[in-house]
């Protein structure tokens, strides 16, 4: 088999393990308490775009006392994860169009990895309560694939490492419940991306969380602190192909999920401006996989003419 095969097909075993990091970094934008200000003043013109009423029924909210962020945000969300463990349930290898064969009893697969992910997100609120978002990002992975192959089942064995590299494209959308009393708030978020890790298909990852938190004060700035839990469904099965030496084309198929779903998090939001504000975000599945997370969002209204 040609080197970039063996390559390409060793890390398709530990490519998805970077999925998790882009998406629990898409849900780090909350609802706040923000000062008021004129923009907040009822009556919108009607000759004006339908965007510049968002949120809808943000005048029922302010008239019951609530106050409201600027409706539309971006942020550049930077993620690092390291330590988390994927298990390979089964492993199959199909020669040219022969039905696929289980090499499971014969090589037993796991890998971790260390995961840059650079996100680009664009939300807004469209209620009081509900922001929805998208989001586009370039992730970077460095992974180790661990092999243990034996020739016979229960016979002798050995084992071996497989160090990959991988660079892809990462797109979704998601969406954010929050409410609040007093001073405490909770949100829910879901969210699903697809990823181009440069196999066969697309990776995907469906991802829920929820998170509680204190909103107040710190010296002037206005501050949240959270703890949460996240649910991440990344189990898939990655899919790719190489052609041996004597041109028989080979495929592989590798069913997969991380060893550990949950991943909790702890994480505070300030905010230097009304537009201006800053996410940090630190989060551990306690089996070896944590993450950080830096997001520096820039918040502005429906429309230029307010200020």
């Amino acid at each position: 088999m040609h080197t970039g095969n063996r390559i390409r097909i060793g890390f398709a075993l530990a490519a998805f393990i970077a999925l998790p990091g882009v998406a629990i970094a898409a849900e780090s934008d909350f609802a706040q308490t923000v000062e008021g200000s004129a923009e907040n003043a009822p009556g919108i013109a009607e000759d004006k775009p339908w965007y510049s009423r968002l949120p809808f029924l943000a005048e029922e909210a302010r008239k019951r006392g609530h106050e409201l962020p600027l409706p539309f945000g971006a942020a550049l969300v930077l993620t690092g994860l390291d330590g988390r463990k994927i298990e390979v349930t089964d492993t199959r290898i199909t020669l040219d169009d022969n039905p696929g064969q289980s090499v499971s009893n014969f090589v037993d697969l796991g890998s971790t990895s260390q995961v840059f992910n650079a996100n680009l997100k664009f939300d807004a609120w469209v209620l009081p309560f509900l922001n929805v978002y998208a989001l586009v990002g370039y992730v970077h992975n460095n992974s180790l694939t661990h092999a243990n192959v034996q020739l016979l089942p229960g016979g002798p064995g050995y084992a071996t490492d497989i160090q990959t590299e991988l660079d892809g494209t990462v797109a979704g959308v998601g969406m954010t419940l929050a409410g609040g009393y007093k001073q405490f708030f909770a949100v829910a978020d879901y969210n699903y991306n697809k990823a181009n890790l440069g196999f066969d298909e697309n990776f995907t990852a469906r991802i829920g969380s929820l998170r509680a938190g204190w909103m107040g004060n710190i010296g002037e700035k206005p501050v949240q602190i959270w703890l949460g839990v996240g649910n991440w469904d990344t189990a898939a099965t990655a899919k790719g192909h190489g052609v041996l030496e004597d041109g028989t084309r080979l495929s592989f198929e590798a069913d997969q999920r991380p060893k550990t779903e949950r991943m909790y998090d702890l994480g505070s939001q300030i905010e230097f401006t009304r537009s201006f504000q800053l996410v940090l975000d630190v989060g551990a599945d306690f089996d070896g996989g944590y993450l950080i997370v830096m997001a520096p969002t820039y918040r502005f209204p429906a429309s230029a003419g307010k200020r």
